[in-house]
């Protein structure tokens, strides 16, 4: 088989989901500072002429690479008809996926790149949309849900509380260096979020 053949067969969508695995893999073992277009050129296998004709630089790759491939996009929708069990399953979800390596590195990116938003604005928006927008999104409907139902009062479906859970979950993996345990995440849900909803929590 020639070069040429080779180069063709790896041309467009296969040779972009193989970029795209790279960047994944690359941030998994680097994260973002040693993220490089020379080191993702080198993983998927090609030049890195490929990677610039597509992108200016590293951020904007990133940015587009977690617009079109999102963690956890796979995961299914929860809806359990308990506001507390869809809490839990909701947190759960995000523990699973802090637990991958991918997913380390990529909610560490979180405050990495919170702490450098004036230097890496649009990529600090990109990870911050892809990695918490679907699950506070998630956490709303799940509240909204649970106020028709009259679990809680309406006026506790606030932007606040729904960022509370995830930000204790991100707070376990940077401080300890692994997400929570599933006992660990019922515990929140139990002892912060439902006595904060003003909903009841198991005796």
């Amino acid at each position: 088989m020639t070069g040429e053949q080779v180069r063709k067969r790896r041309r467009g969508v296969q040779l972009e989901a193989e970029i795209r695995e790279a960047v994944f893999a690359e941030l998994a073992e680097a994260g973002y500072r040693g993220l490089s277009m020379q080191g993702v050129a080198r993983r998927a296998g090609t030049g890195k002429a490929p990677l610039y004709r597509r992108w200016p630089d590293k951020q904007q790759m990133l940015i587009d690479v977690l617009a079109d491939q999102p963690p956890g996009r796979e995961e299914e929708q929860v809806d359990t008809g308990e506001l507390r069990t869809d809490l839990i399953a909701i947190l759960a979800q995000m523990s699973r996926a802090m637990a991958e390596p991918v997913g380390r590195s990529l909610y560490a990116l979180i405050v990495e790149m919170v702490l450098q938003r004036d230097r890496h604005p649009q990529a600090a928006e990109a990870v911050i949309e892809s990695l918490l927008e679907p699950r506070l999104d998630a956490i709303s409907a799940s509240l909204r849900r649970a106020a028709r139902r009259g679990e809680i009062r309406p006026g506790a479906v606030t932007s606040l509380l729904a960022q509370t859970g995830p930000a204790l979950v991100i707070h376990q993996q940077l401080h300890y260096g692994s997400p929570p345990s599933h006992a660990e995440i019922t515990e929140i849900v139990d002892r912060v979020l439902l006595p904060a909803l003003g909903a009841a929590a198991p005796a």
